[in-house]
């Protein structure tokens, strides 16, 4: 095992740091600390070299460039927050509006927009690189103070742990954050040999504005049925895109995989693991015209849906809904929440 770190350019006059944590089987993730992006998972091909798992991109201002939020950390709360507002102990809260009057991924100065401080430690579970800031309302428009970290794991089972922490100051606030990489598998520029499995029998009900209503919907008799393996090429047809938040089985998953991404061609897999209630699943359906070109697509212009983000998270909305799961960081706490991908090779 062994752990890299060297210069990856300049935003906004900031000089960003990549760390490279590599094991023992040569897989390899790496970290910018600029949004503390997770940049790139680098797993071995057949003929020796490296297949990179994350739509990602060689120079850190493409990063900013759209709206896509690709491979970058997300918080304090992922997903919307009804008309940039909420209630909590008799008082009105005003968020930074950034989407349709609603507050997304943490408004327009979230975790992703911020060049985070870093250590790295190596143990017997594996290598790790921690991001830290502390936050407070002047910087991210929550109210609310926190010390926040993000700590990138990579162990000799080729799994990727992601452990998102926040202590509070004096002050009760929000916290539900996730990652947004984008995965492909494939040696392809689309997700046609991608199958998908998901722990749920249900999704949210949105309005147009993707809003959630508070209702359930069975995935019975729908597309967005995931509960067996599916081709998502297959599905992204009938349905033109997913955007679709997924409630996860209360029964399993803490335990049980939350979702399994696999490409049948490569057979290359990936297992997610987590510790709350919700997986939104989202792919890029609308990017003509944003000017993206990923490092697989050699200079050509990225297709639609060329990947696919699977955001594990707290139900989004949830301060809005007793029933979703509890975003509320109290005052003077600690909450720490955990997602892990795992890499495997399948028969």
């Amino acid at each position: 095992m062994k752990i890299l770190q060297e210069a990856f350019g300049d935003y906004n006059n900031e000089k960003v740091t990549r760390i490279r944590l590599i094991n023992d089987n040569n897989v390899e993730i790496s970290c910018l600390t600029m949004g503390a992006i997770w940049h790139q998972f680098l797993v071995p091909t057949k003929n020796g070299d490296h297949q990179n798992l994350l739509l990602s991109f060689d120079d850190i201002n493409d990063y900013y460039s759209n709206p896509q939020n690709i491979c970058k950390s997300i918080g304090r709360v992922a997903g919307r927050i009804k008309n940039a507002s909420y209630d909590l102990n008799a008082k009105h809260y005003k968020l930074p509006q950034n989407d349709h009057g609603n507050t997304l991924h943490g408004g327009p100065h979230g975790f992703s927009t911020w060049n985070w401080d870093y250590s790295t430690s190596v143990d017997e579970n594996g290598m790790s690189v921690t991001f830290q800031k502390k936050i407070d309302e002047s910087m991210d428009g929550f109210f609310g103070e926190i010390q926040a970290s993000i700590v990138y794991t990579l162990d000799n089972q080729n799994k990727v742990s992601i452990a998102y922490s926040a202590t509070s100051g004096k002050e009760d606030t929000l916290f539900n954050p996730t990652c947004h990489v984008y995965f492909n598998l494939s040696n392809h520029r689309d997700l046609t040999t991608h199958e998908l499995q998901i722990n749920s029998d249900h999704i949210l009900e949105t309005d147009e504005h993707l809003i959630p209503t508070g209702k359930f919907i069975t995935v019975d008799n729908t597309p967005y049925d995931f509960r067996h393996f599916k081709n998502v090429e297959s599905v992204l047809k009938e349905v033109r895109g997913l955007d679709t938040a997924y409630v996860v089985n209360q029964s399993g998953y803490k335990t049980k995989a939350v979702a399994i991404l696999r490409d049948k061609e490569s057979k290359r897999q990936i297992i997610v693991y987590s510790d709350r209630n919700g997986l939104v699943v989202y792919t890029p359906e609308n990017i003509e015209g944003q000017n993206i070109s990923f490092s697989r697509d050699k200079g050509n212009l990225a297709n639609k849906n060329e990947g696919i983000a699977l955001e594990a998270q707290i139900l989004p909305d949830a301060i809005h809904h007793e029933n979703f799961g509890d975003i509320v960081l109290p005052s003077h706490s600690k909450q720490t929440y955990h997602i892990s991908f795992a890499f495997e090779q399948f028969v």
